[in-house]
């Protein structure tokens, strides 16, 4: 009895030694335990900050505006007697008269179905000039405006009409250009109708329109029977005439104070009315 209870105090203590031998393998040895702690410190703790960041507000963009271009210059080299037109054509009423030397904006150089017309901006107002009267110098100075030697009369047409009769040759002065010639009067109605009296008389009276007949009215001075008239003369031939030999095909009107146009165009008849007075002022 006394071996067998020995022999089962060795058995189980053998037991206890195998259970005490495995429990040490199992167990997770204290460098692995420091490496996991080091790791588990490693980990930086998350704030508000870092789970979302506000995007920074975007700063607006701003670009200078590129100026527009200034539009080109020019200047009037005609002496006077230039309009500024509603349209490109002398058929079109006139805003205002512009003078010799005017500055004038230009906004398109060619225009009109004949490209002859300038678009320009003059003294608040958009309209119309021929071309070929603007330049991109200035002018001179004008010359000086012709004084008259003889006294330069103010005269209604009608009494004008007891003057200047049917076939009496007229001495024509024109102001601007200082040119003179002859006409004769084949019709007194409403205002003169006349006709240069010779070729020579057609070609000085075209010089005085830039070779280019137009019906814009030129103050003259008319003298008849040695007395000398403020007038206004057109340069657009136009109806029928009764002088063949003088290279003209028609008639101009030669207009007084208090003188009418045929077609009732009082917009034209003030025109040419502003002109005679033009005529008087040059004699004062």
């Amino acid at each position: 009895m006394k071996k067998l209870l020995q022999s089962a105090f060795i058995a189980l203590f053998i037991l206890s030694l195998t259970i005490i031998a495995q429990a040490e393998e199992l167990a997770i040895p204290a460098s692995d335990e420091t490496s996991v702690s080091a790791q588990t410190e490693e980990v930086p703790a998350l704030t508000a900050s870092a789970v979302y960041q506000e995007p920074a507000p975007q700063q607006p963009t701003y670009e200078e505006p590129t100026p527009s271009p200034e539009p080109a210059k020019r200047y009037v080299i005609e002496l006077s007697g230039i309009n500024l037109r509603k349209g490109p054509s002398v058929n079109y009423d006139v805003i205002k008269p512009i003078e010799y030397r005017s500055l004038l904006s230009l906004l398109e150089a060619d225009s009109g179905a004949d490209q002859q017309w300038s678009l320009v901006e003059f003294d608040g107002d958009t309209g119309y000039v021929k071309r070929e009267y603007l330049g991109i110098d200035q002018p001179p100075e004008p010359p000086e405006k012709p004084k008259p030697a003889l006294v330069v009369e103010h005269l209604t047409w009608g009494e004008v009409k007891g003057i200047f009769t049917i076939g009496v040759p007229a001495k024509v002065l024109d102001i601007r250009s200082g040119a003179v010639y002859y006409v004769k009067s084949f019709s007194n109605g409403s205002h003169a109708d006349v006709e240069p009296v010779t070729k020579e008389d057609t070609a000085i009276m075209k010089r005085t329109y830039n070779n280019s007949w137009n019906w814009d009215g030129r103050p003259v001075w008319v003298t008849i029977n040695g007395r000398t008239i403020a007038g206004a003369i057109n340069g657009m031939p136009h109806g029928g005439g009764v002088n063949s030999s003088n290279g003209m095909s028609g008639q101009v009107c030669l207009h007084f104070y208090q003188s009418r146009v045929h077609n009732g165009n009082r917009s034209y008849e003030r025109q040419l009315q502003a002109v005679v007075q033009e005529s008087w002022n040059a004699a004062q």
